[in-house]
């Protein structure tokens, strides 16, 4: 039997003020852009059928991306060039594509690994050694809030690893089935404040690995 479902999934940038959509919103955006592309993008099934498209990696709002990823599926086999061409035609400022690729099966779209740089500001107290004293610990307990509920998390275990480049702090976070860490944690963990010591418009993620490793 001839494969006619397409599965592809695509690298793309999130920068300028398209930082500022939610998840949902980006996603209604690459919605509209397949929609005016004209391409036959496959939809689910049942009373309220909707695009097969997806964002495996939910990027916070603010936050600016290097190398997000994007997975839809198409219900007959275009050529890559011509959905690449057609897709890039439809985006706005601020999103661009890096690259599109089709793949043999349905991908796995579970993040595994994210990977962040913050610009510090001037007169910010990170050290070497205050990196290397927070990736010893074994517990960094954070307070989050939903829904007017409190749940204590230990992040310790999603910090992966920390390096101090200059004024530029990268982060490297795992991802798991039991959630992951934010960036903001680590940096308060860290001792640094928004404002005093880094922009929120200042955190950008250069890249998320999935299981399937494309």
């Amino acid at each position: 039997m001839v494969q006619t479902t397409q599965y592809l999934r695509v690298r793309f940038s999130k920068q300028g003020d398209v930082r500022f959509i939610s998840h949902r919103d980006l996603l209604r955006l690459f919605e509209r852009a397949l929609r005016r592309a004209r391409l036959p993008v496959m939809m689910s099934q049942g009373y309220n059928p909707r695009p097969r498209i997806s964002l495996p990696a939910p990027l916070s709002v603010g936050f600016t991306g290097g190398n997000e990823v994007f997975d839809f599926e198409l219900e007959e086999w275009v050529r890559p060039e011509e959905i690449r061409r057609r897709l890039a035609a439809q985006l706005p400022a601020g999103v661009v594509l890096k690259s599109l690729q089709t793949v043999p099966a349905r991908p796995d779209r579970r993040a595994r690994r994210l990977v962040y740089q913050i610009a510090l500001l001037a007169g910010h107290p990170l050290t070497q050694e205050s990196l290397a004293q927070l990736l010893a610990t074994k517990e960094i307990l954070v307070h989050r809030r939903k829904n007017g509920d409190t749940k204590t998390v230990n992040i310790a275990p999603f910090l992966r690893d920390a390096r101090l480049d200059s004024d530029t702090l990268l982060l490297v976070l795992e991802a798991t089935d039991a959630g992951t860490a934010r960036p903001e944690e680590v940096l308060g963990a860290l001792g640094l404040m928004p404002g005093t010591h880094y922009l929120k418009g200042a955190i950008e993620r250069t890249h998320v690995s999935l299981s399937s490793s494309l």
